[in-house]
Parts: structure tokens; sequence; C-alpha cells
């Protein structure tokens, strides 16, 4: 999962954001006026054009001030009874449906089913409430132009700013009670899907001496089984496999006298995770700092590699570590990828060590020896007390937040120990457990994202729908969110060329693209810095400039959505929540405005 954007403080970030709004927001306003002042100069001449282009702003404006309530609500009602005699509710039995037969094509023995599950409920919850909605919204409003049914609201005393707020609020409660029965459905199918035991038999049990640990296997369910550890009165645990771990006790003796052990339910795979993050950088293989860490070939760049049988490190700097917030330790969460040169043995992991350091002081811990495993996250909890190496070599026990932390900062290094294999991390990749919040309220927070996406594409349908006939606006909508998808892509390519950090896009801007198709040349090589060259990326660059500011107010639903976060395990930030909700408010807020000055703009009376 990538969790690399730093997320802001809501109060740091609405600040920049409403002024980019307002300039945004301005920069189309006096762009719109323009079209519409060259497209009435063709008929009425420039200063006719310029009187009518200002007289309408002026009536758009007094119509959007004082809207009613009232009317509102009433428009709002006919919306959704509307909505109900096009039989809406289909789309209900249509989830139900899915979530029948979605046991066929998902493969429980997924090595993080959790995931698995999880993605696809919100996936195809977000799909359906958006489409369903979007479609309503598009084809209501021309369907009623069409049949001169809005005549009859129309020539009320209705102002058009409560039709086009009638409309949307009334599909956006449509969507809102479609998202409640589907979140609670999907919600039941993905704790009963992730919900299993094993059966751990005492013939796979290996009991070791009185007083010592023993130690054994699970049956073999959903495609995987656990390695099992015991302490000596028989308890213990199922080790993490598949994103989850279980629970293991001692609930009697069978008739041999043997115990009888019961594996309880899953444990880490429906959880919300609340992190404390860290900085990356790298060590190269003689210890020396470096940029980033070495390339295996992949062209996605996200993680970086070292090098194991060498000095090469990964070292994360973590800030903000005090004994008040980890009382008992610092509970270490780690994703390590694994780089094979030869192959071995696969189900062993490759092993290496975690070491703490005091930035300041440069004082170190001893050694703590890990296993590299892929698809899981590997805990370690590092105890207050713990033993540190000095000059001579001489271990002795010291006190973490003492002597390890320094101002709230401590490093972690991490050092792969076998020759020739390679750990992939990323800075994301390791972080500190802050504490955990309820996977309940984190899938509700997902489902909020989700209705914020439904709720732009009901106010941006609207919109459409104002001007445009029902299929074409559906089209006009579609084309405009799929624009947005690549909102984040275009700006980083934009960034890209800026800087000419080509690790950010490889490949560079659609002239070098094109380019490099012609001349098939890989788009992880660097061309050469020829005259020609230049010039080319200098052409993508201007190119893009436009495309990055116009790209830029369009929605990205796939940025509303924090399917990743509940998806991951990890809880969504409120900080996050808080910057979505406003930005898909500015959004709809828009969308409205400019609802309400192209309908009041068309003749829907004639």
């Amino acid at each position: 999962m990538v969790l690399e954007q730093v997320i802001p403080r809501f109060v740091d970030w609405i600040g920049p954001a409403s002024l980019r709004y307002i300039a945004s927001a301005a920069v189309a306003a006096v762009v719109a006026a323009f079209l519409a002042w060259l497209a009435q100069s063709v008929a009425a001449g420039p200063l006719a054009a310029g009187d009518r282009v200002y007289r309408s702003v002026l009536a758009g404006l007094a119509d959007l001030a004082v809207p009613s309530p009232r009317r509102v609500w009433a428009l709002a009602r006919l919306a959704v009874q509307e909505s109900l005699r096009r039989n809406v509710l289909v789309v209900l039995g249509l989830f139900a449906l899915i979530l029948m037969f979605a046991g066929w094509f998902l493969d429980p023995s997924s090595v993080d089913p959790g995931r698995l599950y999880i993605g696809f409920i919100l996936g195809a919850t977000s799909l359906l409430v958006c489409l369903v909605t979007l479609v309503l919204a598009v084809f209501s409003l021309p369907a009623d132009i069409k049949s001169r049914a809005i005549q009859t609201v129309v020539t009320k005393p209705v102002r058009t700013s409560e039709i086009v707020l009638g409309r949307t609020l009334g599909f956006a409660l449509v969507g809102t009670c479609l998202l409640a029965a589907m979140g609670l459905a999907g919600w039941a199918f993905v704790v009963r899907s992730v919900s299993h035991s094993h059966v751990v038999d005492a013939d796979d049990v290996f009991e070791a001496s009185a007083g010592g640990a023993g130690s054994g296997r699970t049956s073999l369910d959903r495609g995987h089984r656990h390695r099992v550890v015991l302490d000596a009165s028989g308890n213990g645990v199922a080790e993490t496999a598949h994103g989850h771990r279980h629970r293991v006790t001692v609930s009697g003796t069978d008739a041999s006298g043997r115990n009888r052990y019961v594996a309880g339910g899953p444990l880490g795979i429906l959880e919300a995770r609340r992190p404390l993050r860290g900085t990356l950088r790298f060590l190269d293989r003689e210890g020396r700092p470096a940029a980033k860490g070495i390339s295996v070939g992949s062209e996605w760049a996200y993680r970086q590699y070292i090098e194991g049988g060498t000095a090469a490190a990964a070292v994360w700097t973590f800030d903000g570590v005090t004994p008040e917030e980890f009382p008992g330790g610092l509970p270490l969460e780690m994703i390590i990828r694994v780089f094979r040169t030869y192959k071995g043995d696969i189900e062993a992991g490759i092993h290496g060590t975690i070491q703490l350091r005091n930035p300041t002081s440069s004082l170190r811990s001893e050694a703590l020896p890990i296993v590299a495993r892929e698809h899981t996250i590997d805990s370690l909890l590092i105890p207050r007390s713990i033993n540190t190496v000095l000059a001579n070599g001489e271990l002795r026990e010291v006190d973490l937040f003492a002597d390890l932390v320094s101002d709230g900062r401590i490093e972690v290094w991490l050092q792969c120990l076998e020759p020739a294999q390679y750990y992939g991390v990323a800075q994301a990749d390791f972080y500190l457990r802050a504490g955990d919040g309820s996977f309940a309220v984190n899938y509700a927070k997902s489902c909020l994202g989700i209705w914020l996406s439904m709720l732009v594409c009901t106010a941006l349908g609207v919109m459409f729908s104002t001007f445009l006939s029902g299929p074409v606006a559906l089209l006009a909508s579609l084309a405009m969110l799929l624009v947005g998808q690549f909102r984040e892509f275009i700006a980083r390519l934009f960034t890209s060329q800026i800087t000419g950090d080509s690790s950010i896009v490889p490949g560079g801007g659609p002239i070098e693209s094109l380019y490099r198709i012609v001349t098939q040349t890989s788009i992880t090589v660097d061309l050469d810095a020829t005259p020609a060259v230049q010039a080319m990326k200098t052409a993508d660059t201007l190119l893009l400039a436009p495309v990055r500011l116009v790209a830029g107010l369009f929605p990205s639903l796939s940025t509303l959505g924090t399917s990743d976060f509940v998806a991951g395990g990890f809880d969504v930030p409120a900080d996050l929540l808080a910057a979505h909700t406003a930005e898909a408010f500015g959004y709809v807020l828009a969308f409205i405005v400019a609802g309400v000055f192209c309908l009041k703009a068309r003749e829907v009376a004639s």
C-alpha cells in the first residue's frame, strides 16, 4: 500500500486551499463570461452582448442569494418520488446478487484476504452508488424539459436555484439511502468472509520438556496454515500468516491425556492502526550516505533496495517519541519486500537486523534479529530496558527513553545479513504503532468518502443536464470524471518536467513518449542531453502547463476515496477526512452555481 504522501493538518491546509479555490473559481468565471460574450456578440454585437452578460450575471447572483428552503425541500421530494418511479431500488437487488456470487470469484486463500474482501466491497459500493445517482441526475431534467413538464414548475414562484438545489438534494438523498443499505450489507459480508478458525491437532504439536515452550502447526484451512508457538502452560499463538494470527489455548485433555488445543478467530485482519511515521534515508554498501537505495530493475520505483551482507542500511528517524505515548516500549511494525538473486529456501525468509541509535550521541543498541517474509506486516516490540553496545564491544543495559531517545527523536536502522539478497523498503513501510481505532468506525469513514464522491457525481450530473440532453450530459460527466482520475498523474508529470527528476514519472511528456515509442527506447533509460532532446523536453513543459492548470479544476473520485487505508488496516486520519469533505463541498458548490447560470440562460418556458 502506498501511503507516502504527507497528510497536513486541516487548519494548515484549509487556508492555502481556500485561496487556490477562490482563484480557480474567479478564473473559471471570467473565462465563462468571456465565452458567453463572444457567443452573444455574433448575434447582437459587442455592446449589446456585454449588456446581456452583465444583466444575466446580476440576475443569477440575485437568484442564488435567497433560495427558499421550503420550496427546495418540495422539489427534492419530487426528485425522490421520481427516482422511486424509475425503480431505483432495483440496484439493491443487484448488489445482493453480487454478494451472493462474490464467493465464486474471490479467492479466500489470498495472501491478504482482508484487503481482497474490503477492496471488493468498497469498490462495488462506490461504483453502483455513484453510477446510479449520476444516471438519475443527467436524465431527469432533460426529460422534464422535453416533455414540457418543467413548465408546471417554472410558472410557479420557483427560482432557478431552487430547481437545481432541489434536484441535487433529492438525488443525493436517494444515493444516501442506497449507500446506507449497501454499506451495512457489505460490512456483514466482510466480517463473515474473513471469519475462520483452524484445528490444532495434538499430533501436530511438539511439546517441550516441563517449564519450556512447545511448537507446532495448525491445520490447513483457507489455503494456509500457521506456525504455533506455545508457552509452558500450553497456551500460545498461531503466528502471523496471510495477514492475521490466532490465539491458541488449552481446553482440557483427550482420552490419552494429551492437551486439547483450540484456535480462536483471526486477529489483525480487521484493524485500524494509528501509525507514527518517520523519515527515511539510505546508506550505500560502504556505509556512506546515499540519495536513494539500489534499483533492482523494477519500473515502479516506490521501494528502494539495500544490499545484504554489506554496510548498506535503511534508516528511519522518528519524532515525537515519548514515554507517555509509548509506556510499554516501542511497538515497531514493518513491511519489507525481498529481492532474491538466488532462490534458496523460499519459505525460510531472509535474515536481517534492527538496531536503534541515538541521533545525537550515536549510542546504539544491540542488533535485534528479524526474518523478512513477503506479503505480511511484521511486528517487533522494543522493550524499555535494552542492551547497548559500548565502544569496547561490551553490552550495557540502559533505559530506552533516557539513553536512546534524544528530544523525542530516535533512529531505527535496518540491515540485511544475507549476501546477494536485497531488502526493499519505502518511507511508509516502517512505523510505530501509536494506537488503534475501531474498524467499524474506520469502515464508516470510508463509506463517508463514497458519500462525498456520490455527492460530487450528483451535482456534476445536474449541472450538465441544465444545458445538454440526457445521453450527452452522461458522456460529458463521465469524460470529466475520467480526466479527473488522471489529475494527480498530470500534476506529478508536470513536476517531473519542471524539476527534471525523471524518477517521479519516467518516460517524459507526450512528445518524448512518442519519441521513445518510435525509437523503442525504454522509459528507464535517460536520453542524451542533445539540443534536440532539450527542445523536446521544453516543448513538453509548455504543452503540459495549460493541461496541468485545467486538470486541477476536475474532480478526482480516487482522491476522495479512502479504501486503501481501510483495506490496509490503517485508521483514516481525521485531517484527511476533513480535507476531503471541504474539497467535495467546494466542487458541489461550483457545480450548483454553474448549473443555475446555465439553466437561467436557457429558455425553459418556451
